[in-house]
């Protein structure tokens, strides 16, 4: 058994959907597929999710979502080699599209958490359905899973935990041997009474994860537009250089300081069950990409810089100056925790603590305004979390020209610095 993950930037196109399938031609079986959403198209969701509580933007709403479908019937139409309601998959996106527009129509409710999270979830509805409608053809025994009845979690909308024990009941139920290919949604899953949820963004790596050690994979494979994991994002470092091998514990640090290339929580499963994790470019079918491992730490002649932008600086002083550590400390976590805060780093002094957080978007003013009642809190949005792993002063000192530090922390073998770019990029 081996986990096939393709990335939402290699099936943007069609172009990148048949080069998965040539990929899935070479591959043995049994094999599970995962997708992600197509390019940005979780974005959009977020942003019309967010357009939907605002008023008068309906004409706004109604223009992107026509956008996005024309996007997908065109992504389906060009697999085809023609247009039109005739085109395998075609009934089901407008199917999907209307009910995405229903729920636009109606609003949130009560729990916009929870709507939030249906409605980014066609993402990857979409791309399946339109995937599956061209693998059909090609590949006849290909069984079609919807992720959302098999992985089972709680209802922390944003970012749910897995609930193990069923969610095993059910994977080894749904992907039985008898079958020798699937194809399933990366990022969604579900509650225990039908709600939809996320994994949190870019999740799909953390499906394939889920997946691959619940069936003790051979290996899980995650196709990316990228050569493998480099050790700098090579569209803002020209010099970037594929790092072919690395273990757990160094792909975990990477991933959990802003990484792109791998989910953060996508480490633990396999490395629980010792399974190799390979980042493979789909564009470079010659390279082996980065497997990812029991391997010793990787030369620390290599230094590695990652980039995390739409970052937020919050700052918070207890009212009456007491010290952050007697008692505020577990209820600032808490409640970031309840509002699903992803946090990045944490500066604390006898009366402050300092967060860099990922930008939650149009909830944020709220949020503040709750931590008001109780502390003073400032902040800096459009910030970035620059990280050096095994640094060098020269790789510093070129990367912070023309940035404003705000924040400066380092250990033996990283170094962070949340800034404000004043110049450049």
């Amino acid at each position: 058994m081996q986990i096939y993950k393709f990335g939402g930037s290699v099936l943007q196109e069609a172009y990148g959907i048949h080069r998965m399938a040539e990929a899935l031609q070479q591959a043995g079986r049994p094999l599970v597929v995962v997708v992600s959403a197509f390019g940005k198209t979780t974005n959009a969701l977020e942003e019309l999710a967010n357009l939907s509580v605002l008023e008068n933007r309906q004409e706004e709403i109604f223009r992107k979502t026509e956008k996005l479908n024309e996007y997908h019937v065109g992504i389906l139409t060009t697999l085809w080699g023609n247009a039109g309601v005739h085109v395998p998959g075609y009934n089901r996106l407008e199917n999907l599209f209307s009910e995405l527009t229903q729920l636009l129509t109606t609003g949130p409710g009560s729990s916009f958490d929870s709507w939030h999270d249906l409605i980014v979830s066609f993402g990857e509805r979409l791309s399946s359905s339109v995937v599956y409608s061209y693998l059909k053809k090609k590949f006849p025994d290909i069984v079609y899973r919807d992720i959302r009845e098999i992985i089972v979690t709680d209802s922390r909308f944003g970012s749910a935990g897995v609930l193990w024990e069923e969610t095993v009941r059910r994977v080894r139920q749904a992907f039985s041997a008898s079958e020798n290919l699937f194809l399933t949604q990366g990022y969604i899953a579900g509650t225990p009474n039908k709600e939809t949820t996320t994994l949190g963004r870019e999740g799909s790596d953390f499906t394939a994860a889920i997946l691959g050690s619940i069936l003790d994979a051979e290996k899980v494979i995650l196709w990316k537009d990228v050569p493998g994991v480099m050790n700098a994002d090579p569209k803002i470092c020209t010099d970037a250089v594929r790092l072919p091998g690395i273990s757990y514990q160094e792909a975990a640090e990477m991933a959990f300081y802003g990484a792109k290339v791998i989910h953060p929580k996508t480490i633990k499963p396999l490395q629980n069950k010792h399974i190799p994790l390979v980042v493979r470019g789909l564009e470079y079918p010659d390279n082996m990409g980065t497997t990812i491992w029991d391997f010793e730490e990787m030369e620390r002649h290599v230094p590695v810089y990652i980039r995390k932008k739409r970052q937020i600086l919050l700052s918070v002083f207890p009212r009456d100056y007491s010290f952050v550590l007697n008692r505020h400390l577990e209820d600032l976590f808490g409640q970031f925790k309840q509002w699903v805060f992803n946090i990045s780093l944490v500066q604390i002094s006898a009366i402050s603590v300092s967060f860099c957080i990922d930008d939650p978007g149009v909830l944020f003013m709220e949020r503040v305004r709750k931590l008001q009642d109780d502390y003073e809190v400032y902040f800096n949005r459009d910030a970035e979390l620059l990280t050096f792993r095994h640094y060098t002063e020269k790789t510093i000192n070129e990367k912070l020209q023309s940035c404003l530090i705000l924040v400066s922390q380092r250990t033996r073998l990283t170094a962070q610095y949340v800034v404000k770019r004043v110049a450049g990029e």
